[in-house]
């Protein structure tokens, strides 16, 4: 941010002091073809070196124009000035002031070079004798012996025809100059772009900016702003009229550096790049690339928004950069390298493979042959395409698939670049890295394709790609190719059949799908060890797949169903060799409810297919289905597989009786009748699947008010804070909570020696937390639990599984829904099975008479009805059907609240919401 005036004392601040009037200096610039500006040997200490405005005495030189007056310019105007400029500029001069107007106060006077040319080292009489000024007549004086070998050398000028006395033609040795910018901006640049042109710096308005002369062709001249290309130097307003000065630290320092090098001087430009009014260029001078100079003397520094124009790459000015930055040297001297900071350096670079693609910025990469652990890494500085932005939608599937097609499965390397820290709405912190397949940089070649776009970070954010310019290159690119993103034409749409929707359907698939044999498939999901969704990318569908032959343990289900003897190492085995890999699927039948039968086949060496059937086989983690074996044309090999797992007691047969568990039916008389008592409760806490603590209002919960008040005035005397206590496990216990550092009534859950602290249960309220013993008190009689019972009660929404909160994709989903219909709410509760722990409950709003927060949350598709309860009402159901008269046969009549819940839970289906959106995934696998 600019800072009005200077602020540090390294910093070079104007100096109004003049030159003397005699003495040495280097000539810094020509204001016209006869006055020069000359500055002193050396800077002083933090300014600048003073300066003097000095015209040529004794000599008229033509008259250059100017932008408001171009038609005034002489012939030979712009000669004069360049031989002037060439003789003079950067030199060291002996000067000498003769005499100072009255009307203007114009300083007159010698200047002499120290060497001689031609015999001559005083500068006017080098610029008569070359023709390009003549003398400078007194009339009311006669000439002196001075002015009279003056004339003798303008003679000889004339005689010989030099400089201005060259040609009597009044449009001879006039420039052809256009002082305004192109018109046509764009055109220009098409027209120069990338060209070497010759050009003189005229003015430097701050270190990066600089107003210049370029030569183009036919005698043309084109004045221009320029923005040096790759960098910024510190901004620099001073002595604009009605605008207080902005000097930003450095600024002066910085102009001075470029000025004593390039002002006036004959350098190359190359334009890259073009604003409003002002183009990007490098300039480039005998000595070198004056960015690249700038920035490693930390005056300046490298922007990303013209980095990626700079002529022969961005490499040698961010090298110049990190050189300064290590050396702290001016802009960088407080720098502090936040990357290496936030970084494990023992982690910060590893080998790795990719397991998953997440979305088209994040994958998973295991970094160790068993693919475990596994680590979540966002490509470094790139923006996937938005899947809420219309124009962006189609591009973000194409995205995925770009790094699924190359990275699935492939070894990469991993360099982590920087750590982005959580934030809100995003509680985990990112590992953000440059991740390279074949030495190729993965998000530079998405990027290059139009498939992402480069993030543009703050100027003073150093958290980014390690390859950030190699980024912003490849958009350019993309961008001028218009490609993707960038292209004019609407995006791409995407219109996938779900040719699994219901049996209906997968009948219209079902001949084509079994006539083609292998067709190419990749694998969306892995529902289980033997059930897929498969996308058929020739088709423009997808279709749930089952393999024939095999029956695959059940694996611990979403709704925290207790798995099957290795049903989850089935899954996790499936999971691993299948999840988005491109395969071949043949299919031979399908199921009843849309499902079809088959078998997918995995690349193998050369030319080999693996069958995956055979492969989970032979790991012991299924086993064949008779009949659905005997079928299949793959029997022989199903049957073979098995045998050898078998023999070699792997997975499944390494179990003494290594059947599957079957699931007993239950007793339909065992399900209990809903209780008829209804209360008013407060849910005080939420643990997440389904589960919470409640607090029954009335009698006690008044109680519970006045004791908490008395409860605090107890523990504001310091006399009871210094009561010894050595809590156990299931003691009674004051704990101060974290929180709002208040004393609650709390019983001990668990000791932990390890650090020395205790969690606790705040058993009126329900959540829990660790404290160190510093903030447990005992629990004094008088606020026993004898006086008033533990006010939470533990609950649960009956009926129902709900998906705990370390289920990654629906767990929390359904929490925060949770807290969000009863956090601060009074509510009508019906308990059911009051007489079990928990306490199941059919939650309402006390004031909405349209159904429960139960069904709420199964019609929404974030809970599911218990299995063993539908099962029971099923039974119930067909009961009440069989019996005579409509009574129920003696075993009671079904629950209309689990009818509600099904109901509800078959709409969420038909709508494929939020658990079900890839169909119903409590199928059973069993063919």
């Amino acid at each position: 941010m600019a800072s009005r005036n200077q602020s540090k004392p390294s910093t070079p601040s104007t100096n109004s002091s003049p030159l003397p009037a005699s003495g040495r200096g280097i000539v810094k610039t020509l204001i016209s073809t006869d006055t020069i500006i000359i500055r002193a040997l050396k800077p002083l200490a933090n300014a600048p070196p003073p300066e003097r405005v000095l015209s040529l005495a004794g000599i008229i030189a033509p008259r250059l124009g100017t932008a408001k007056e171009p038609e005034k310019e002489e012939p030979y105007a712009f000669a004069a000035r360049e031989f002037l400029r060439k003789l003079l500029i950067g030199k060291e001069v002996s000067f000498r002031v003769e005499y100072t107007t009255t009307t203007n106060t114009r300083d007159f006077g010698m200047v002499s070079l120290p060497q001689a040319i031609d015999g001559e080292t005083n500068v006017s009489r080098i610029m008569i004798k070359e023709g390009f000024a003549k003398v400078k007549m007194d009339s009311k004086r006669p000439p002196s012996d001075d002015s009279a070998a003056l004339l003798l050398l303008e003679e000889a000028a004339k005689a010989a025809g030099k400089g201005m006395w060259a040609s009597k033609s009044p449009t001879d040795g006039l420039r052809n100059l256009r002082y305004n910018p192109p018109e046509d901006m764009k055109g220009f640049l098409e027209k120069y772009k990338g060209v070497q042109m010759n050009a003189v710096i005229e003015l430097v308005r701050d270190a990066s900016t600089y107003r210049l002369c370029i030569f183009l062709d036919d005698n043309l001249s084109q004045y221009l702003t320029v923005m040096v290309s790759g960098i910024k130097a510190p901004l620099l307003k001073k002595d604009v009229p009605g605008a207080e000065d902005i000097i930003e630290p450095y600024a002066e320092e910085a102009k001075y550096f470029v000025e004593s090098r390039l002002l006036q001087r004959d350098v190359k430009v190359i334009l890259e790049g073009a604003g409003n009014s002002n183009f990007v260029a490098s300039i480039i001078h005998p000595a070198g690339n004056i960015a690249e100079a700038l920035v490693s003397e930390g005056l300046a520094k490298v922007v990303d928004w013209t980095i990626a124009n700079v002529s022969g790459g961005p490499t040698k000015l961010r090298a110049a950069e990190a050189k300064a930055k290590e050396r702290r040297i001016r802009m960088w001297q407080n720098f502090v390298d936040k990357k290496k900071s936030g970084l494990n350096g023992a982690e910060a670079v590893f080998d790795g493979i990719v397991t998953k693609i997440v979305t088209a910025d994040t994958i998973m990469i295991a970094g160790s042959e068993d693919l475990s652990p596994e680590r979540k890494i966002t490509l470094s500085s790139v923006r996937a395409p938005r899947i809420k932005e219309p124009k962006e939608a189609g591009y973000a599937a194409e995205a995925k698939e770009f790094l699924r097609s190359r990275l699935i499965g492939h070894r990469v390397h991993v360099v982590i670049d920087y750590i982005k820290p959580a934030v809100e709405g995003y509680p985990d912190e990112k590992e953000c890295a440059t991740i390279s397949v074949d030495g190729q940089n993965i998000a530079e070649s998405m990027i290059a394709k139009g498939l992402a776009l480069t993030l543009r970070h703050r100027k003073d954010d150093e958290n980014r790609s390690s390859a950030y310019d190699s980024l912003l290159i490849a958009e350019e690119k993309a961008n001028k190719a218009q490609k993707g993103l960038h292209s004019p034409k609407d995006p791409p749409s995407y219109r996938i059949s779900d040719a699994s929707e219901n049996s209906t359907k997968s009948k219209q698939f079902l001949p084509f799908l079994t006539r083609a044999g292998a067709v190419a498939g990749i694998v969306e999901h892995v529902v289980a060890g033997s059930r897929f969704k498969v996308l058929i990318p020739s088709q423009n569908c997808k279709i749930t797949l089952v393999l024939g032959g095999i029956r695959a343990p059940r694996a611990t289900g979403r709704s925290g169903e207790r798995a099957e003897p290795f049903g989850d190492e089935s899954l996790e085995f499936a999971t691993r060799k299948c999840y988005q890999r491109d395969v071949e699927i043949s299919v031979e039948g399908a199921d009843k409810v849309g499902g079809f039968i088959g078998t997918i086949w995995l690349p193998g060496g050369g030319s080999q297919k693996q069958n995956f059937a055979v492969m989970l086989l032979e790991a012991g983690l299924a086993t064949v289905h008779e009949y659905s074996a005997q079928q299949s044309i793959h029997g022989k090999d199903l049957f073979e597989a098995e045998r050898k797992s078998r023999e070699a007691k792997r997975g499944i047969w390494s179990l003494e009786r290594p059947e599957v568990e079957e699931v007993k039916e239950e007793d339909p008389t065992a399900m209990d009748e809903e209780s008829v008592n209804e209360i008013q409760a407060v849910i005080s806490d939420i643990s997440g699947g389904g589960s919470f603590y409640f607090q029954h209002v009335g009698d006690g919960t008044k109680k519970l008010e006045q004791l908490m008040a008395d409860f605090a005035s107890f523990h504001i005397s310091q006399q009871n804070s210094i009561i010894p206590f050595n809590p156990n496990v299931n003691d009674y216990c004051a704990a101060k909570y974290s929180v709002d550092e208040g004393w609650y009534r709390a019983r001990i859950r668990k000791v932990n020696p390890a650090d020395k602290t205790y969690t606790v249960l705040y058993m009126d309220y329900g959540n829990s937390e660790t404290v160190p013993l510093s903030r447990l008190r005992p629990l004094d009689s008088k606020f026993g639990v004898s006086y008033l019972p533990p006010q939470a009660i533990e609950g649960v929404l009956a009926y129902l599984t709900v998906p705990p909160l370390d289920d990654n994709e629906w767990g929390m989903e359904a929490y925060e829904r949770l807290r969000e219909l009863t956090e601060n709410k009074m509510l009508k509760a019906k308990v059911v099975g009051a007489k079990k722990t928990p306490t199941a409950l059919l939650l309402s709003q006390a004031d909405d008479k349209t159904g429960t927060i139960n069904q709420l949350l199964v019609r929404e598709g974030l809970a599911t009805v218990d299995k063993v309860v539908a099962r029971r009402h099923h039974a119930l159901s067909n009961g009440v059907k069989r019996g005579s008269n409509g009574t129920t046969n003696g075993h009671g009549a079904a629950s209309s609240s689990v009818d509600t819940l099904l109901r509800a839970q078959e709409d969420a289906k038909r709508d494929r919401v939020n658990m079900w959106q890839y169909g119903d995934f409590t199928q059973d696998d069993d063919l």
